[in-house]
């Protein structure tokens, strides 16, 4: 056989090298893909080079789909043609940051068809994969191009984050308000979250929410329209839009579907299996994490719970303001699933308060009142018992000034910083018990006919099963009878706080103001605010020595 020439092995082994240059930069991209998050890696496009329509973030305006692998080393990036309009238009595009999806309208779980809530306020909320983290949603409240709407019935987020946003100089931004996730603003909104997210594990209560951090977002928006479900079909003007110099609240999945959606069927044997499952230490954390940092917007729409029983809260905007959580018995969206809307704010309907009002209080109660931390709390009592990491907590807050608060935690607002301050006195002076009750006392009586965040209506006796005490529960009328928690009785604190038939008003303490701020009216000189200080605090501690022999001594024995 001949021997192939010097000439031709040279001509063979060019070819071969390439073939291999060729292929370098699908190796490239199998390799970006094998080192991403596991969830990425599954949800990311496939691509290739050659492919039609393939760009990248910098070389598109518009987009179909977005791929979180970068473009090859030493590969010119992809352009494809720029159309009539002159905008290029892809199909694929490389260099996101995230690929972000609209929610679907509802998601399965334990055989049951659960609906997904979007939230009333209309800022954009989606889900989100990164290659890092994996699955996420995000969040933003201004910045999207092309009239990004939640639903066609939202109002579309602002194109620009004209009030506070971080291209503006500090002498054009707003002062940040005293709520946040507000519409319209950015800044403000991502201080608010991650200053209760770092307060939150800082406090050991990292488990009871989502974690949560701010991102700049290289992406485009979802091209499918409205996705799934009722809106399919409308038009949707921001499909596909870039989105360019945007910060987003990027947020951990929370685990699970809404309480208020999945017991919305009332107290079925599914909805009974599922509180049975419901594990007690999460209640209680996302019980304490409500009233330390103040929640004044708790439903049922943002409390989660898993097919596992692991529950969470999220949605924490409305933290640092009154005390209004189903968590806790005595605030209006607790009473809601009590006694229901109409005897609790009955001149919040259509028609107002001459066609509604006085509303009559439902005579069974929603299976959301399961939830109530004292169905989930050893004998039914919190008191001094708080979760590991809580009264460390406590004590260092206390020690800081509002002042020292509020900068180490680079919080929004200064009135954030005095509302924990007030919280942290309480539960150091007391324990939980007390601490809620000081709280209702510092917020109006409801009515019965106005709705709003402030209101108190004292609290009732805990319903912890399908029927107990006066109680009955929606849905299991004739069925026997069901415990959230079974054996797990009141003990004598919560016997001595909840008695049967009985509604537990709260009184003003003694001096106080009536607000959350405590502070005083009168004005004193230094010296008498050191003496009028010592005194305080030496009051404190008597009161809670005998407190805890009085309420605490058998719950500590016990445990």
């Amino acid at each position: 056989m001949a021997t192939p020439s010097r000439a031709s092995r040279l001509l063979w082994l060019s070819a071969q090298v390439a073939c291999l240059a060729a292929l370098v930069p699908f190796a490239e991209a199998a390799a970006s893909s094998a080192q991403m998050h596991p969830e990425a890696a599954a949800l990311n496009p496939s691509w290739t080079m050659d492919e039609p329509g393939l760009g990248t973030w910098e070389t598109c305006d518009t987009c179909d789909q977005c791929v979180l692998d970068a473009v090859p080393g030493g590969v010119p990036p992809p352009r494809p043609a720029p159309g009539a309009d002159g905008k290029t238009h892809c199909a694929k595009c490389l260099g996101c940051s995230v690929i972000l999806r609209r929610l679907k309208p509802s998601t399965p779980m334990l055989g049951k068809d659960v609906k997904v809530f979007t939230g009333a306020s209309g800022a954009a909320v989606l889900k989100g994969v990164t290659a890092d983290r994996g699955e996420v949603f995000v969040k933003t409240w201004c910045g999207l191009k092309g009239g990004y709407r939640q639903t066609p019935r939202n109002q579309p987020v602002p194109e620009t984050c004209g009030k506070d946003g971080a291209s503006l100089a500090e002498s054009e931004k707003q002062k940040c308000g005293e709520r946040g996730g507000v519409f319209g603003w950015s800044e403000c909104n991502f201080k608010f979250l991650n200053a209760l997210d770092a307060m939150a594990a800082d406090a050991n209560l990292s488990s009871a929410t989502p974690r949560t951090w701010t991102e700049e977002i290289r992406a485009f928006l979802p091209a499918g329209g409205y996705g799934e479900g009722p809106d399919a079909g409308e038009p949707d003007p921001s499909a596909g839009a870039k989105v360019e110099n945007v910060k987003a609240q990027f947020y951990e999945p929370a685990p699970g579907v809404a309480v208020e959606a999945f017991f919305s069927e009332g107290a079925s044997q599914r909805v009974l299996d599922l509180a049975r499952r419901i594990n007690h230490e999460d209640v209680v954390r996302c019980a304490v994490f409500d009233l330390l940092f103040s929640e004044q917007d708790r439903h049922g729409q943002n409390v989660f719970v898993s097919e596992e029983g692991r529950v969470v809260v999220l949605d924490n905007e409305g933290s640092f303001g009154p005390i209004n959580s189903m968590l806790l018995p005595g605030g209006q969206k607790f009473e809601v699933y009590r006694i229901g809307y109409n005897a609790v704010c009955c001149g919040n309907l259509p028609g107002g308060k001459a066609k509604n009002c006085p509303g009559e209080p439902s005579a069974t109660s929603a299976p959301e009142v399961w939830v109530d931390y004292r169905c989930h709390a050893p004998s039914r009592f919190v008191g001094t018992g708080l979760p590991p990491g809580v009264e460390p907590f406590l004590r260092r807050v206390d020690a800081m000034s509002e002042t020292e608060v509020f900068e180490h935690y680079g919080m929004a607002h200064e009135k954030h910083a005095k509302a924990l301050k007030v919280r942290v006195a309480d539960l150091l002076d007391g324990g939980f018990e007390r601490a809620l009750l000081l709280a209702y006392s510092r917020q109006r009586r409801g009515n019965g006919e106005d709705y709003g965040n402030d209101f108190y209506y004292g609290v009732a006796p805990p319903c912890c099963a399908t029927e107990e005490g006066a109680c009955a529960i929606r849905g299991a009328e004739g069925a026997p009878l069901g415990e959230v928690w079974a054996g797990n009785g009141a003990g004598a604190e919560a016997r001595a706080l909840w008695r049967e038939g009985e509604v537990k008003m709260p009184s003003s303490p003694k001096g106080s103001s009536g607000n959350e701020s405590g502070d005083d009216d009168a004005k004193s000189s230094p010296a008498e605010d050191d003496d009028a200080e010592t005194a305080k605090k030496r009051r404190r501690r008597t009161r809670r020595r005998s407190t805890a022999r009085r309420l605490f001594g058998v719950a500590a024995s016990a445990r």
